[in-house]
């Protein structure tokens, strides 16, 4: 309590300065462990040892009590990040034990000036037989909260709290007031709790806090050097990373950075403990000498959805989402400003952030940056990426990113409104989506024109439908709709771009690959009509550098319908397309 939700270390040191001035006794940081985390008792004799005063200590416990007490009711002030995390553990229904090692009386002023409600159980120095260090205090709370020691986390700020929780069994998240605490198996260290929340805490009960148990780098070459890095995949962050197992070639600092020339080919598995145990594996793929670096490019376009911010813990599940589907290069609507450089710099990757809506992630090199959308957020950038660089091969990429205008939506015009097919395509001239791929198209008309050299590809939310999907055998899937020639796809085909998805699924009957939208299957207009769900994030691709091997849409676990969808697993309002090419 005193220093770990409310600041109230420095104030309880005030108060035994004062008293131990007015025993004529000067305290230095050697006093420390006996004042701060430790029972009004224990230091009243402590200042008893060093003073050899006649006060009895119940009368000087008193004077402690007294001082601390008035400065406690006059200057409470929470912690940092206290009540945030407190009132997200309130809302999601977990149980919290107050535990403190000061009197009933001073944690009850402390409780009126946080909220009594706040709290399921508190246990204080009047309610067990002994106090911290000792494992009691914990024990009663984790009795009393009807569940294992093991299950808890003990949120401290002291050696003394710290050693008390461990000893009863609990996992710590410690976050230091005035003696530093160092990382330990079982024991998270922060420097605040505005770094802490629920999901963290849930990730330290269940003893792993990395957002994936293993993933894949990027490739690595024999004799060449390697580089990734592991630090920002643990939640909470913080602590000295070990590698516990691996390849000689490998080696960890103490930050998290893996580094090395790998020795031979094939794939790597490097194991690295973060300082509270938690563990991951780096598996890294590694190519001959004289092998192409990149054979098979995996490409993802994903929608975030206002920067995944309407799901809880969004950040961790968008890494999980990319790790677990080991993507290379991923073309990002919906930024919201920062997720574009947060996600790279957590996966240690490289980044290109255009305005606040659009942004490009790679595993390799970005090594040139061009177009801007409009103040909307509205249109496309693009970005080079660097697959392969030796002496004898230079093999790029060409990337651009794109997200169209959201309205008019033609499914709405033609499944709900039931609008003839010319005012489709008026609408879709009126949304200013034609112009922004003709636009965008001109834009990337020079890259096109050098696609068998280069690459080049088109990722993005069009908000549109493809002709390709709208036939006349897939009617039945759209209203009775079909064919329908939609002006954006049908202008990205005669600029010379494919349609990865279409290219490896040709029958929109059987393989529909809907993205928009896993959680709406009604209308939000309230009518209990189905929402059309189709498909409006593509990978479109040209050159004859690549050749699609497989594309697909991706979901992760079974996300609950708007609006109901804070505890998701799947971070976003769309699916995601990922294809996977093989490069020449």
């Amino acid at each position: 309590m005193d220093g770990t939700l409310v600041d109230t270390e420095e104030l309880w040191w005030q108060a035994v300065q004062h008293v131990a001035t007015e025993l004529a006794y000067e305290l230095t940081d050697a006093d420390l462990p006996d004042i701060l985390g430790r029972p009004v008792e224990h230091t009243a004799a402590h200042l008893l040892r060093s003073t050899g005063t006649g006060t009895s200590p119940a009368e000087l416990a008193e004077d402690l009590h007294r001082e601390f007490a008035a400065r406690v009711a006059d200057r409470i002030v929470p912690r940092p990040g206290a009540l945030e995390l407190l009132d997200g553990l309130h809302e999601r229904g977990i149980a919290t034990a107050l535990v403190t090692a000061s009197p009933r009386a001073v944690a009850d002023t402390v409780l009126a000036a946080l909220g009594p409600d706040r709290f399921t159980v508190t246990v204080t120095a009047d309610d067990t037989p002994r106090t911290k260090p000792d494992p009691d205090p914990y024990l009663a709370a984790a009795h009393a909260l009807g569940v294992p020691p093991s299950a808890c986390v003990a949120v401290e700020d002291t050696p003394t709290g710290v050693a008390s929780a461990e000893a009863a069994g609990c996992r710590v998240l410690a976050v230091p007031s005035l003696t530093p605490i160092p990382e330990a198996p079982g024991r998270t260290v922060l420097g605040s709790l505005e770094q802490a929340d629920v999901p963290l805490l849930r990730a330290i009960a269940a003893g792993d806090r990395f957002v994936v148990p293993a993933f894949t780098t990027r490739n690595g070459r024999v004799g060449e050097p390697f580089h990734a890095t592991v630090r920002g995949l643990l939640r909470g962050g913080g602590g000295a990373f070990t590698k516990t197992s691996g390849p000689d070639w490998a080696h960890v600092t103490a930050d998290g950075t893996l580094t090395g020339a790998p020795t031979g080919t094939g794939v790597h598995e490097v194991v690295v403990a973060a300082g509270d145990g938690s563990r991951v594996t780096a598996r890294v793929p590694v190519v001959g000498a004289d092998e192409p670096l990149v054979r098979e490019l995996k490409v993802m376009s994903w929608n975030l959805w206002l920067g995944g911010s309407p799901v809880d813990d969004h950040r961790a599940k968008q890494l999980k989402v990319l790790l677990d589907a080991d993507v290379d290069v991923v073309g990002l609507q919906e930024t919201a400003g920062t997720a574009t450089r947060e996600l790279a710099e957590a996966l240690g990757w490289h980044h290109h952030q255009a305005g606040h809506n659009l942004g490009v992630i790679s595993r390799y090199p970005i090594t040139a940056r061009f177009g801007e959308p409009a103040p909307s957020g509205y249109g496309a950038t693009g970005v080079t990426v660097r697959l392969d660089d030796t002496k004898d091969v230079t093999k790029d990429v060409t990337l651009w990113n794109a997200h169209l205008n959201y309205t008019p939506y033609g499914p709405y015009d033609a499944c709900l409104d039931r609008r003839p097919v010319p005012v489709l395509v008026e609408h879709e001239r009126a949304s200013g989506r034609v112009a922004e791929i003709e636009d965008i198209l001109r834009a990337m008309a020079p890259g096109l024109a050098t696609r068998d050299a280069t690459p080049v590809l088109l990722l993005g939310d069009f908000n549109a439908p493809s002709h390709l999907d709208w036939t006349e055998a897939a009617a039945p899937r759209h209203g009775g709709y079909g064919p329908v020639a939609w002006p954006v796809s049908k202008a990205a085909e005669e600029a010379g771009l494919r349609d990865s998805y279409r290219t490896a699924h040709p029958d929109p009957v059987s393989e529909p690959g809907a993205t928009w939208s896993p959680l709406h299957p009604l209308h939000e207009d309230g009518s209990g009509r189905a929402e059309p769900q189709d498909r409006i994030d593509y990978v479109l691709f040209a050159g004859d550098g690549l050749t699609v091997l497989d594309s697909t849409t991706l979901v992760t676990g079974n996300p609950s319908p708007y609006p109901e969808v804070a505890a998701n697993t799947w971070p976003s309002d769309h699916a995601a397309v990922i294809t996977t090419f093989a490069v020449r």
